[in-house]
């Protein structure tokens, strides 16, 4: 689980999530975004569908193949829309069966409500433009990313002020992992493209279709392994159970001849007192 987070709001942290996802659809993934933001919840607007309830939803235990969206301009991307920030933690551990990545939408910040999804992720990727005000939220939030167990892979950094190339290759000790510019088609101009592909090669590597299919053989042997194992199993208890069978047989014929001869004997010895 990777959250998607950021020192101030409108940084840039919905598209971020959004476009990261969009590109592990295209690499074979089935990615799921998550939107936790519940005070200014903007993922289902971004990704052109209506607002469910669906963390509400999800946290009440309605099956997450039911609650998550399709964007039709997002193919291969599923969404879950905001709720309530009290029902975003059990929304969160509803996602941990998901067979593919889960990236969560966060709030702004080191509140409360930023800090639930960061306790329940691998991983935090920061979001930040290169204003000085919200590169010192950046570097706060990357500190409390760190702190709860969420360490960031990386920032991305945002153009807004033609100051990028003073922040140098790090905040905060975390390595920036590309420059976002700042334009008015956040998901097709090449330039942010690039940067999305740049970001999904550091967290998956640069081509995991291949790795995808390994995994997908490692899964299928360790269930053929298993299923041997299985029958052997079965297979070895039938085989016993004969010879259990047989054992139980020839012990309770061994007990019934000691009673029978033990029957025998005391008949024997009634006979003989009665004679004499």
């Amino acid at each position: 689980m990777l959250a998607v987070t950021g020192g101030k709001g409108g940084c840039g942290k919905t598209t971020t999530a959004l476009g990261l996802a969009r590109t592990l659809a295209r690499r074979g993934h089935d990615p799921l975004v998550l939107d936790a933001d519940c005070d200014m919840p903007d993922l289902h607007h971004l990704a052109g569908i209506k607002r469910t309830d669906g963390v509400d939803a999800l946290a009440r235990g309605a099956p997450l193949s039911r609650v998550c969206q399709r964007p039709p301009s997002f193919p291969g991307v599923a969404v879950v829309t905001a709720g309530r920030p009290a029902r975003t933690g059990p929304a969160l551990r509803a996602t941990h069966d998901w067979e593919g990545p889960v990236l969560v939408d966060c709030p702004a910040g080191i509140g409360p409500d930023a800090s639930r999804p960061l306790r329940q992720a691998d991983a935090t990727a920061v979001v930040s433009t290169d204003h000085p005000q919200c590169l010192d939220d950046t570097r706060r939030t990357v500190t409390a990313a760190r702190q709860l167990d969420a360490p960031p892979v990386g920032v991305l950094l945002r153009t807004v002020t033609g100051r990028a190339a003073e922040v140098g290759g790090r905040v905060a000790g975390s390595p920036v992992l590309a420059t976002l510019p700042d334009t008015d088609d956040p998901f097709d101009a090449p330039p942010l493209a690039q940067a999305w592909s740049t970001v999904a090669d550091h967290l998956l590597g640069p081509d995991n279709s291949t790795d995808d299919t390994e995994a997908v053989d490692r899964r299928r042997s360790h269930t053929t392994d298993t299923a041997s194992r299985i029958d052997r199993d079965q297979r070895q208890r039938r085989a016993r159970a004969p010879r259990e069978v047989s054992s139980k047989r020839v012990a309770t014929t061994r007990d019934q001849q000691r009673s029978d001869g033990g029957d025998r004997r005391a008949a024997t010895n009634q006979s003989r007192e009665r004679r004499g």
